[in-house]
């Protein structure tokens, strides 16, 4: 077995010009410290991803480099990492980015996830494409007592319950104390040139915070990405939004309390469905069912008309499409609605539902750019909270002036979200104002659907909350602060 610069030295021998690739593959993946700093995902990483990318060269040169490390690790008896470098699979992926970036970036993704090298999202995390460096470091981290474990012998692969195995190694490290130092070179709120995937690295700028990870005081990886993922969200966004996101951090760091009987309407819905919830031959809930809906939650009194088909009802369609599109808690089968997995949580566990539920107030986030409609229903739930109700006229006009600063534009018919998007991307400046209060309906059929908008309900009042809604609102904007991040634009 040779060290690192004998095994340069016997390729300078052989190859000079192998040698010179290998050389700066490895400066490239360890900078200065040595061979035993590379990890097997970050080995992967740069043979299928920085390299094929990042280095300006030909598809047969980029071949070439992979081969020429494969023999330095071969020469250092690194011979797992030699036949990562040398396989056809490798070849294959480079080859992939010639006929295109996606087609490159889909085999890169499929091998990944075949290896078993990169940490699974568990319950306690998912891990964002977007990182920050503290949970880049974790991933990192995570990864690397994956690969020692499948080394030893303690995962393997299709062995019973490994899936299971791998997940608790992986939360056992979130939850442990971390190990490792951070790059102190880079720049709070800059993006890391990182030699990474997609899992980008940032750096959020903020320092480790309290840990949410049920062990207040303690520092954990998990309470260190939760600290950074709160951290970019109050400060990585321009102007307005962040100095509201700002404000509000003493609150969601102390929430209230999950209410006794979270989201009844939720509730009910996930007890029918629990029973096989009866739909209509077009697929819409059964008149029997919206009648008592309708009764049980006093909407006789807030809509005119017989209410018994289900668009009749506006709170009860909004709340079945949030339960069936965004929460995932519900399918139709047949001509019936049943609970998913995640459903089933929701009916056993009041928290899982309030978590759950409250998080669909804003919606989810994790397309390759920012989305117009989570945008406005978190900048709006952001003002509520810190002003207090707000007429739907000096909300919009609020927002208008918010979004248009963010770079956001609208105009012509489909503004908002079928066509949201920045810079350009489907808004122009002069149907701003429209798109935002369309965003705003919609916030208050959400609002009315989980039972947490103020009484006074017409459109000409100000937009409020009751008690429960501004704890449901403040449990949004918490999970919207700790998502993953798979883009880089509003935090």
């Amino acid at each position: 077995m040779m060290s690192e610069s004998q095994a340069l030295e016997t390729l300078s021998r052989e190859d000079p010009e192998a040698a010179g690739d290998a050389r700066a593959a490895l400066a490239w993946l360890t900078g200065d410290e040595g061979l035993e700093t590379i990890s097997l995902l970050r080995l992967q990483e740069f043979l299928w991803y920085a390299l094929p990318v990042k280095w300006p060269m030909s598809t047969p040169g980029r071949v070439g480099v992979a081969k020429a490390l494969g023999r330095v690790f071969l020469l250092a008896g690194l011979d797992r990492y030699a036949g990562v470098c040398s396989s056809a699979g490798t070849e294959k992926i480079i080859n992939a980015y010639a006929d295109g970036h996606e087609e490159g970036i889909a085999a890169y993704t499929e091998a990944i996830e075949e290896s078993n090298a990169a940490p699974p999202d568990t319950e306690l995390l998912a891990w964002g494409s977007v990182m920050g460096s503290q949970e880049r470091a974790a991933y990192d981290a995570c990864a690397a007592a994956l690969e020692l474990a499948f080394a030893s012998g303690e995962l393997s692969v299709g062995a019973r319950g490994w899936r299971t195995k791998r997940v608790d190694i992986v939360n056992r490290w979130l939850t442990g104390p971390p190990t490792g130092e951070l790059d102190d070179d880079v720049e709070p709120g800059h993006a890391l040139d990182t030699d990474a995937g997609p899992g980008l690295a940032l750096n959020g700028g903020g320092e480790p915070g309290p840990a949410l990870d049920g062990s207040p005081g303690t520092d954990t990886w998990l309470g260190r990405i939760s600290a950074e993922r709160i951290d970019a969200w109050a400060h990585g966004r321009p102007g307005e939004r962040s100095r509201l996101a700002r404000g509000l951090i003493p609150r969601l760091l102390e929430p209230p309390a999950v209410p006794d009987d979270p989201l009844p309407t939720l509730r009910w819905l996930l007890g029918r469905a629990g029973e096989g919830l009866r739909l209509t031959a077009r697929y819409y809930i059964a008149p029997a069912l919206v009648t008592e809906a309708v009764e049980e939650f006093g909407w006789r009194d807030q809509l005119v008309g017989t209410l018994r088909q289900e668009l009749d009802v506006f709170p009860l369609h909004t709340l079945r499409g949030m339960a069936q599109t965004e929460m995932g808690a519900i399918r139709r089968r047949s001509t019936s609605l049943v609970l998913t997995k995640t459903g089933k949580l929701m009916t056993a566990d009041p928290a899982a539902r309030w978590h759950i539920g409250t998080a669909a107030l804003i919606g989810p986030d994790d397309g390759p750019q920012p989305d117009f409609s989570v945008a406005v229903r978190e900048a709006a739930l952001m003002v509520i909270l810190t002003s207090g109700p707000t007429g739907y006229d000096e909300l919009t006009k609020q927002l208008t002036d918010l979004h248009g600063v963010e770079g956001w534009a609208a105009g012509g018919a489909g503004a908002g979200r079928a066509g949201a998007g920045r810079h350009g991307t489907g808004l122009h400046s002069t149907g701003l104002a429209s798109a935002v209060r369309t965003e705003l309906y919609a916030l208050r059929h959400r609002l009315w659907a989980l039972h947490l908008l103020g009484t006074e309900r017409s459109f000409s009042a100000p937009l409020s909350l009751t008690e429960t809604g501004v704890a449901a609102a403040l449990s949004a904007l918490l999970a919207r602060a700790l998502r993953p991040r798979h883009h880089l634009g509003l935090g």
